[in-house]
Order: structure tokens, then C-alpha cells, then sequence
């Protein structure tokens, strides 16, 4: 399974290409939520009017999902869930178009990164790896074979965390509070995940 995101501006182009049937064989829009508009050029015209209101200039965040081998539409809910929550989009007024092109389902995700009650761009920071991490962890779950890219990535991804050795201060940390700096690490994540912004 490949996830492949870009923040980006152009609401209406993006749009354009969404529905483009011309290149697909089948185009659905199967989901609009947080927009009055009911068509895609309508529900990216009202991301771009809150985004108006920012100095954010890529207020989009448009996502594919390449699946290697057929999804039910159940895992394709799943994986967007949690793709939403992997990169702080939860609750984010959101389009799911699903295409079939040379015979294969795939399905595009756009966001708006606006946080309309703060009126400012949700941070991206380190999308890519986030994606490849979850690509991996998707695919297994699902029974999927990671195609090579992936592959490369996941044993990379092993070694790096496999050299990383605690430092001075953490050994002497986890021999005064009894907690290893692995799962002091692991703490840190679910909280940096399950957190709404930086503050938080």
C-alpha cells in the first residue's frame, strides 16, 4: 500500500482532476463532510474562503491511497481514520473520491488544514515519514506485500531504531524513576499523536 500526501493550494483545479473521467474509467465521490456544498468544486471553494482568512498559502492537504491489492471500502474507512489521526487532521472538513484507472481502485483524501477555531494551518511536519511508516503497518495488517520502496524503507526504519542507543542522562533517568527510555519514548509518541497542537 502506497500513501502519498502534498500539502497544496488551487482548490479548483484539484477539484477538476478529481472528477476527471476522461483519464479514469470510474470516478465516485463518496464522501463530503464539513461543507454545505454537495459538488467537489463547491466544498473546495468554501476551503478556500476559510483559508482566505489565514496567511496559509497550501491550505489543502490532498492524500492517494494505492492499495497493491483490492480494499474493502470498511479498510479503506479504517486506513483514512487512521491516517486523520497520524497526522492531526481529525475532525477536518474532508472529500473521498474513489477512481478506478487500467483496472485498479485507488482513492484520493483532500483536507482542509485550516483549524477554523484557532484560523490557522495545521503543522504537516514530517508527513512523509508518518505515510511510510503507516503504509507499512497498513499493508501487514491488511495481508498485503509491501512493494520494494517500502520494503527498503521498513529495514531501514529497523536499523536506524535498532542503533540508537539511550544516552547518559536516560540510563540514569530510568535507574531513578525505573522507566526505560524505550518506553519513555513510546509515552512521549502516543501523547505528540494524541495531542490536537503543540501546546497541548
Amino acid at each position: 500500500m502506497i500513501l502519498k500526501g502534498s500539502q497544496r493550494a488551487n482548490g479548483d483545479d484539484l477539484a477538476t482532476h478529481l472528477m476527471n473521467a476522461y483519464d479514469n474509467e470510474w470516478v465516485e465521490l463518496a464522501e463530503l463532510s464539513g461543507t454545505v456544498a454537495e459538488d467537489l468544486h463547491g466544498a473546495f471553494a468554501e476551503f478556500d474562503l476559510v483559508a482566505s482568512g489565514t496567511r496559509a498559502r497550501q491550505p489543502l492537504y490532498s492524500l492517494s491511497i494505492n492499495p497493491s491489492e483490492p480494499l474493502t471500502r470498511d479498510q479503506y474507512a479504517d486506513a483514512i481514520a487512521r491516517i486523520e489521526a497520524r497526522l492531526g487532521l481529525q475532525d477536518q472538513p474532508r472529500a473521498v473520491v474513489f477512481h478506478i484507472k487500467d483496472g485498479r481502485e485507488h482513492c484520493h483524501v483532500v483536507w482542509s488544514r485550516i483549524d477554523v477555531e484557532h484560523m490557522k494551518a495545521i503543522q504537516m511536519s514530517h508527513d512523509h515519514r508518518r505515510l511510510c511508516d503507516l503504509s507499512c503497518e497498513l499493508a501487514h495488517e491488511f495481508g498485503h506485500e509491501l512493494p520494494p520502496g517500502l520494503k527498503a524503507w521498513e529495514k531501514q526504519e529497523a536499523f536506524r531504531k535498532d542503533r540508537i542507543e539511550p544516552r547518559y542522562d536516560e540510563n540514569i533517568r530510568a535507574a531513578e524513576t525505573g522507566i526505560t527510555p524505550e518506553e519513555r519514548q513510546a509515552d512521549i509518541t502516543a501523547a505528540y499523536v494524541g495531542a490536537d497542537n503543540g501546546a497541548a
